[in-house]
C-alpha cells in the first residue's frame, strides 16, 4: 500500500510537471484555489454545506470507477484493496472537514466520515452494459464521452435547481447553471489525439468556428432547461438569469480556444493564468480571447491547411 500511495503522488507530481508548472507552484494554487473557493462558496450561496457535501461526493464516486477498482483488485488482497479505497476517501475528505473546523461548524464532518468509510466497502459493479442516449451523436467525442461519463453530476445540478425554486433563492439557481457550465468546461480539458482534428476537411479558422458552435449549440442542451424553469419562476429576474448564460457561453469559448492554442498538448499555465485572472476580472477576456485565438490557429496550421 505505501508504494501504491507514492506512486499517486509521483504521478500527481508529474501532471503538474506536465502542466508545465513547478510542482510546489502546483500545490500551492490548488490549496489557494479550495480556500478561496470554498469562502466564496460560503458567502454567496446558502446551503453551501449541501453543496459541499455534494461535491465530495461527486468526488468520491469518480475512485468507484469499475475499470479502476477492477484493476485495484487484481493488484491487492482484499484487505489491502479495502483499506486503500478508505484512506483514498479520508484523504479527500480532509480539506472539506479542514475548512469546515476554521468555520467552527462541525454537524456535517461526520457525514464525510461517514460517506468515505461506506463507499471504501462498497464495490460498483456493473454486471450489465447500457448505453445512455445522447443528443449528441453528429458531432462526437467531447459531448459524447463526457455527458456520459458525468451525467450523474447533471442530476445534482437539477436538484439544486429544484431547491432553489423551494426556497425561493436566486443565488442557488445561479449555482446551478454554474454548475452545468463547469461540468461542460471539463470536457475540453484534454486533448484529443492528432488524427481527429486532422480528420476534418477544414482550415484552423472553420475548425474552431465549427467546435465553438458545436459547444454551444449542445451545452443549450443541458443549459436551457434550467434557465427556462428559472426564468419562469424568477421572472423578475430573468435578464440576470440570462446575463449568467452568457457569460458562461464567452468562457466556454474561452476554454476551447485556450485548449487549441496549446494543442497538442495539454493547457499549460499560461493559459491557466490567464482563465484564472479573466474569471476574478472578466474584462481581460478582451485581451485573452484574441490571443488564444491567434495561438490556436498557429497551432492547428500544421494539421489544418
Amino acid at each position: 500500500m505505501k508504494y501504491y500511495f507514492h506512486l499517486q503522488y509521483k504521478m500527481i507530481n508529474r501532471s503538474f510537471i506536465e502542466y508545465g508548472m513547478p510542482v510546489i507552484l502546483g500545490y500551492l494554487i490548488l490549496i489557494c484555489a479550495f480556500i478561496f473557493g470554498s469562502k466564496t462558496l460560503f458567502e454567496k450561496v446558502n446551503y453551501a454545506l449541501y453543496a459541499y457535501l455534494l461535491l465530495y461526493l461527486t468526488l468520491v464516486l469518480k475512485l468507484s470507477d469499475v475499470s479502476r477498482n477492477k484493476f485495484l483488485k487484481y493488484c491487492f488482497k482484499s484487505s489491502d484493496y479495502k483499506s486503500i479505497r478508505i484512506i483514498e476517501n479520508i484523504l479527500i475528505a480532509l480539506p472539506f472537514i479542514g475548512f469546515l473546523i476554521y468555520l467552527k461548524d462541525f454537524q456535517f464532518i461526520p457525514a464525510f466520515l461517514i460517506i468515505g468509510i461506506i463507499l471504501g466497502f462498497i464495490n460498483l459493479k456493473s454486471g450489465y452494459n447500457v448505453t445512455i442516449p445522447t443528443p449528441f451523436s453528429k458531432q462526437p467525442f467531447e459531448f459524447t464521452i463526457g455527458f456520459r461519463n458525468t451525467f450523474y453530476i447533471f442530476l445534482i445540478s437539477l436538484f439544486i435547481t429544484f431547491k432553489a425554486i423551494e426556497v425561493s433563492n436566486l443565488n442557488l439557481g445561479i449555482a446551478s447553471i454554474i454548475s452545468v457550465f463547469v461540468i461542460v468546461f471539463s470536457y475540453y480539458s484534454i486533448p484529443e489525439p492528432s488524427f481527429f482534428v486532422w480528420n476534418y476537411n477544414l482550415n484552423p479558422k472553420m475548425f474552431l468556428f465549427q467546435k465553438i458552435k458545436t459547444s454551444i449549440f449542445y451545452s443549450s442542451y443541458l443549459t436551457l432547461p434550467i434557465t427556462i424553469v428559472l426564468g419562469i419562476y424568477f421572472y423578475e429576474n430573468f435578464i440576470t438569469i440570462l446575463s449568467f448564460v452568457f457569460v458562461g457561453y464567452v468562457f466556454l469559448i474561452t476554454i476551447i480556444l485556450a485548449k487549441y492554442a496549446a494543442y497538442p498538448d495539454k493547457m499549460n499555465i499560461i493559459q491557466g493564468v490567464l482563465i484564472a485572472f479573466s474569471i476574478y476580472f472578466p474584462p481581460m477576456l478582451v485581451i485573452v480571447i484574441p490571443y488564444f485565438y491567434f495561438q490556436s490557429l498557429k497551432q492547428l496550421k500544421p494539421l489544418l491547411k
